[in-house]
């Protein structure tokens, strides 16, 4: 029978707190300052050395925007007037002189890619410059402006406007080739 009658006691427990948390979800919390007239220890507020709270006056914007709330709204900063423009005073500038007209650049000769002669009849693989293509040329054909006047095993000979280009096939060694038994660096 005692067991019963506790079982019984902690529902009504159970019960009656249920019915207190009902009630206090619906009371709305009142979140406005209090003013104490106690210090920050919880002692009594004393004048000198010791720090000291600030009205409730200085924190309203505070009070306006809770931190853990829902309805919290973002700061918005008061709108500032753009200055006053400045006027100032700009001489008349005369316009610079027409820049004589460049010179045009010299004639850059096509790179050697390649040669082949195939029963007497002898191509060059060229490129011109700032071009990705190369293309085969014979004797006396045309590549930017630059005539094909011979092919050779090693090297091709373009003209143009008189200049004379030797193209080789492999350039010449800068300091000599390198000697068999060298070590690579």
């Amino acid at each position: 029978m005692t067991g019963k009658f506790a079982g019984l006691a902690i529902a009504t427990v159970i019960a009656a707190l249920a019915l207190v948390n009902v009630a206090l979800y619906d009371t709305p919390v009142d979140i406005t300052p209090v003013a104490s007239g106690k210090g920050h220890d919880g002692g009594p507020t004393s004048v000198a050395g010791s720090l000291q709270f600030p009205e409730a006056g200085d924190l309203s914007e505070t009070f306006q925007r809770p931190l853990f709330t829902p309805t919290r709204r973002k700061f918005v900063p008061p709108p500032v007037a753009p200055p006053p423009p400045v006027e100032v005073a700009v001489a008349p500038v005369a316009p610079a002189p027409a820049p004589p007209p460049p010179e045009a650049p010299p004639a850059v000769a096509p790179s050697l890619l390649g040669i082949s002669i195939q029963g007497g009849a002898a191509k060059a693989l060229l490129r011109v410059a700032g071009s990705g293509a190369a293309v085969w040329y014979g004797n006396g054909e045309t590549v930017d402006g630059w005539t094909v006047s011979a092919i050779d095993k090693d090297q091709a000979v373009l003209e143009r406007d008189g200049k004379v280009a030797r193209i080789p096939l492999y350039p010449p060694w800068k300091s000599g080739p390198p000697t068999p038994n060298a070590p690579e660096l």
